[in-house]
């Protein structure tokens, strides 16, 4: 099996309008779009976003008969803290091949928003990665672990102030990641857009230390046009710890394949 983008947005988004035609056009063996599940979201004025399930299915069962691709359901779950219980009683009626967890926001504000660039950059990143370390206790479900340093995107963090200030708390952050048997993501708009290369370089060979194996790359595309963006580039990062497979969630299955070129 070929690697393919395991982390993708459509118009079942509340912030994209791709649709799943144009992703077809890059003839991948396997197309599944992870699109953002956030409840009382602060990016969004509190609303529930939450991913139409009927039209994924009726899109599928539309498209499937006309393509090679074979189609998968997926989800991006963003979770804060109090809502494990409400979250997991929608995936019990919902059910997906591909389940992304996420930090986006704390139910107060969003890390992206402007509101943090009032804000500490330390206190905001403690409350981000405490809220991460939290979540990956309480919420019981996922295959990935997205974009570990969005909370800190709208900071300039080194890799320096990372190992000075955070380590204790991503060694505990990475160790319930390997003992849930979660992937590591190395997400391209981390690396490309927010120039954040630098801390993964960090986090990579911290969570490997751990014994950390499982690897994912994922555009985060919210136009088909960034398919599998910075796949080469991303690739070249893991290879230089020695990393030559990915790992592939498909339901309760899991399939490694090669590192792509």
């Amino acid at each position: 099996m070929n690697y393919y983008d395991q982390h993708l947005h459509t118009f079942l988004s509340f912030d994209s309008e791709e649709t799943f035609e144009h992703y077809l056009e890059h003839q991948p063996t396997f197309l599944v779009a992870t699109d953002h599940f956030d409840l009382a979201n602060a990016g969004t004025g509190f609303k529930d976003d939450i991913p139409n399930y009927h039209q994924l299915s009726e899109k599928i069962n539309q498209l499937q008969p006309q393509t090679a691709t074979t189609l998968l359901k997926g989800i991006e779950i963003g979770v804060v803290p109090g809502q494990e219980s409400t979250i997991m009683d929608y995936l019990a009626t919902h059910s997906y091949d591909l389940k992304l967890v996420s930090i986006h926001q704390n139910g107060r504000f969003d890390y992206m928003d402007d509101q943090v660039l009032t804000m500490d950059k330390f206190k905001v990143a403690t409350m981000y990665f405490e809220q991460m370390l939290q979540v990956l206790k309480s919420f019981p479900d996922g295959h990935i672990l997205t974009h570990f340093e969005y909370g800190l995107r709208r900071f300039d963090f080194s890799a320096q102030e990372l190992e000075e200030h955070f380590e204790t708390t991503l060694r505990q952050i990475f160790q319930l990641v390997i003992q849930r048997e979660l992937a590591f993501e190395v997400n391209a708009k981390s690396f490309g857009r927010y120039q954040n290369a630098p801390l993964y370089e960090y986090a990579i060979p911290l969570y490997q230390s751990l014994g950390g194996k499982l690897f994912t790359l994922g555009s985060d595309a919210h136009v088909a046009q960034d398919y599998r963006l910075l796949f080469p580039e991303m690739s070249q990062l893991l290879r230089k710890f020695d990393v030559k497979q990915l790992v592939v969630f498909q339901g309760n299955e899991r399939y490694l394949t090669d590192l792509p070129d």
